[in-house]
């Protein structure tokens, strides 16, 4: 008994996976853990080398991996070949397969977590008509398009398999892919622009209403085939009804249970985070079992989960990285191993397949344009909006490997149509993210209207203003700009409030309009940073009007949601507060806040005030009757020093505000070029409009060299509360010689950034740096 049972060991027990090194005469790759670190790390350098190439061309990360995948495969010349022969063998790609498996499956479940299906409700007509027609045209034109290769349905087709595999082709062209686009916009920074959302929508649509669709279509075409028996398929439908009510009975209860656990602000406990991944990998197994397809649970697991904190930010910072940086390129690596060019036979049915795909691909945008257009869309957006539904990522690629599956006897499709599909579906995500990038402007000025600028602004005309905010800090010096620039009825302001908030387990950006358009609140949804601004506009009555908004998305495509709104509104001004490290700004919120507003700075419609400020202790209460505010303007001319001029002339009515106006000149006389001339009529404008103003004082320096002007700066009295500079000086400010050698935050410009500097950290005044649009 004991003989035998050693001898069935013997002749089942499986290699060792670990090696015991070369000292020992062994060969590492010839066990299972070194070969498929080696595989990992082969396939991600890849990918990321040429990334890093490609991304230059406005090309998604899912390009890459696909060309590194199958530049990693057969078709390689011989001589590469054969040494890659020895990681890539076939006996050794099956611990791959798996990880590439799992990685599939919590890739598309983390993918589904930021996803919110609620977002349908505010989709609309324009979304639901487009995800309609972009999905059912092409479909239908396609099913007539297969009679072009004239076999029957029972057929082969010589270089492409069997006939019914063009019917999974035409519904994987129709669909549009939520994850995939949204992944791609995000990649090109387009997610929270007006088009990307709407893009989003009609995708998220689309791929709900197709998902349910392709279920209920396979099913009945393989049991129409005698590939499954009646009862194999009962077992399927079966299997839906079983994981339906564990979704809905048993696992979103425990989902809100966790949710309600976790206090409002905090983190979520480790162990309910493990055990959700747990719950996802057995649905995994059950999904590979009972389903179509072993990533299918983890989609409908993933929608259950609530987007955003605490938990789906538990789940995406905790859990995402490993699979979408490390087992997701393994996918892409198999798919590229079962591409080999060599192997093709038929050319001509190969050409034929890729002409057919396009067809499709063309008509999907056309399909798309054609409702966008009836909703009154720009021709050329409609356009982009088709080519972004066409976006081809990991999804379709795990369709694809479904139905050419090389290692099993399930094949439907020969190995060169396989490639077809994967050449077709890397041109078009590289010539749409391509066409996207070059053609679509999301602040295109040919939707502003109006002045754009506090100094062209008509003297009674409400003050438009977009005031972005990341945290509280800057709150009370936002407050006393306002109340300083809104003296009476006769100096209306409205503003924007924008609460930016980044986008933390979530796939889509946002932007929440908290005021319907009978002005009503939606106290739900706000909090203690616009409660503030709305206290501050019921004590102006009808003076301030306050707009609160909340946008979600990445720190790095902000200024999209601050720009967008400023071309919405029509705004003349937006006042960015900037971060300071000695009040305590973290590292990546400093970072963040600067590449904000240096691409605000660029991009926005209108003028831009950057209000750097010093710490307050809380809120405080503005008493319109009490207020008082000291003001310093340093001018020396040009655009931004009118401007700022401009935005001091209208704090100058405030009865509270006094303005104190430091003319800089140099030691001789400039040329009269506009700019003086345009200086000099604004100055003198200024002079006769306050005459008899006690409060506003203009006294004018002349400096002759740069150490002069940079001691008149430092001179300023530190009993001001605000001082005001533009950005840009004239060329009378001796600045520009020593600009390279001084200046530590370009966006500043050269005097805003010594007023910024630690010289200044113990004074008391705040500083708004002003650029006008030109």
């Amino acid at each position: 008994m004991a003989s035998s049972v050693l001898s069935y060991e013997a002749c089942t027990r499986p290699s060792d996976p670990f090696s015991d090194g070369v000292f020992y005469n062994e060969q590492p790759l010839a066990h299972a853990l070194p070969l498929f670190l080696l595989q990992i790390v082969i396939m991600v350098f890849t990918s990321y080398a040429i990334y890093f190439f490609l991304r230059r061309f406005n090309q998604p990360r899912v390009v890459s991996d696909i060309i590194s995948g199958a530049l990693l495969g057969p078709t390689l010349p011989y001589v590469v070949t054969r040494y890659l022969g020895a990681v890539f063998r076939a006996e050794g790609l099956s611990l791959m397969r798996t990880a590439a498996g799992l990685g599939i499956q919590m890739h598309f479940f983390f993918v589904c977590v930021k996803m919110k299906p609620g977002h349908l409700k505010r989709c609309g007509k324009k979304a639901f008509a487009i995800a309609i027609s972009s999905v059912v045209v092409p479909y239908l034109l396609l099913n007539e398009l297969k009679r072009v290769f004239k076999v029957r349905e029972d057929s082969m087709i010589e270089g492409i398999g069997y006939y019914t595999c063009l019917d999974y082709i035409n519904m994987i062209v129709s669909i549009s892919s939520f994850p995939v686009v949204g992944s791609i916009l995000a990649e090109l920074r387009l997610l929270n622009t007006e088009l990307g959302r709407l893009t989003m929508s009609a995708s998220l649509i689309a791929d709900l209403g197709s998902s349910f669709y392709v279920v209920v279509y396979t099913i009945v075409t393989a049991s129409r085939s005698m590939s499954l028996s009646v009862l194999e398929a009962a077992s399927k439908m079966i299997g839906y009804v079983i994981l339906l009510a564990f979704l809905f009975f048993v696992f979103q209860p425990w989902i809100r249970w966790i949710v309600r656990r976790t206090p409002k602000g905090g983190r979520v406990w480790e162990g309910h985070v493990v055990m959700v991944i747990l719950a996802v990998i057995a649905m995994g197994a059950f999904s590979d079992s009972y389903l179509s397809s072993h990533w299918e649970a983890s989609v409908y697991l993933g929608l259950l989960v609530p987007d955003g904190p605490p938990l789906g930010t538990a789940l995406i910072e905790r859990g995402e990285f490993i699979p979408a940086e490390l087992l997701i390129p393994l996918t892409y690596l198999t798919a590229g191993r079962w591409i080999d060019l060599t192997t093709f036979t038929h050319p001509k049915m190969s050409a034929a397949l890729l002409l057919y795909m396009f067809a499709g691909y063309a008509v999907k945008t056309l399909a798309a344009m054609v409702p966008a257009i009836y909703f009154n869309m720009p021709i050329r957006n409609a356009a982009l909006l088709g080519l972004m539904l066409n976006f081809t990522g990991l999804v379709q690629i795990a369709n694809y490997m479904g139905l050419a599956d090389a290692y099993t006897d399930n094949s439907i499709m020969e190995p060169q149509a396989y490639a077809a599909l994967i050449v077709s579906g890397v041109c078009i995500t590289a010539i749409s993210s391509s066409l996207v990038a070059i053609f679509y402007d999301p602040l295109s000025s040919d939707h502003v209207m109006g002045c754009r600028t506090v100094q062209h602004l008509m003297p009674q005309a409400e003050l438009r203003l977009v005031a972005p905010v990341l945290n509280e800090e800057p709150i009370p010096h936002i407050l006393n700009l306002l109340e300083a620039s809104s003296a009476d009825e006769q100096t209306p302001i409205c503003v924007y409030v924008l609460h930016l908030v980044e986008l933390m387990g979530r796939a889509t950006s946002t932007i929440i309009a908290h005021k319907n358009r009978k002005g009503q609140l939606d106290a739900h949804q706000m909090d203690r940073l616009h409660n503030v601004f709305i206290n501050y506009e019921q004590t102006k009555k009808g003076i301030v009007a306050v707009q609160p908004f909340t946008a979600v998305s990445p720190y790095k495509s902000m200024q999209h949601d601050i720009c967008s709104l400023s071309v919405e509104k029509n705004v003349h001004f937006v006042v960015v507060p900037y971060p300071r490290k000695e009040l305590g700004a973290n590292a990546e919120l400093y970072q963040a806040t600067r590449s904000i507003i240096s691409n605000v700075l660029t991009q926005a419609p209108c003028s831009v005030g950057i209000l750097v400020h010093h710490a307050l202790a809380g809120f405080g209460q503005i008493v319109p009757g009490q207020f008082q505010y000291h003001v310093k303007i340093l001018f020396w001319g040009g655009a931004d020093d009118r401007e700022a001029l401009s935005c001091g002339a209208r704090m100058a009515l405030h009865a509270g505000v006094s303005v104190d106006v430091t003319r800089v000149l140099p030691p001789t006389e400039r040329n009269r070029d506009k700019d003086l001339i345009w200086d000099e009529e604004l100055l003198r404008e200024f002079q006769i409009n306050n005459a008899d103003n006690e409060r506003v004082a203009i006294e004018e320096v002349v400096v002759s060299n740069v150490e002069e002007t940079i001691g008149l700066i430092k001179s300023i009295d530190k009993a001001y509360d605000l001082v005001l500079v533009g950005r840009r000086q004239g060329p009378s400010s001796w600045l520009g010689e020593v600009m390279d050698e001084w200046i530590e935050s370009p966006e500043l410009g050269m005097v805003g950034d010594m007023l910024a500097s630690s010289e200044f950290t113990d004074s008391s005044f705040s500083v708004l740096v002003v650029q006008q649009y030109v």
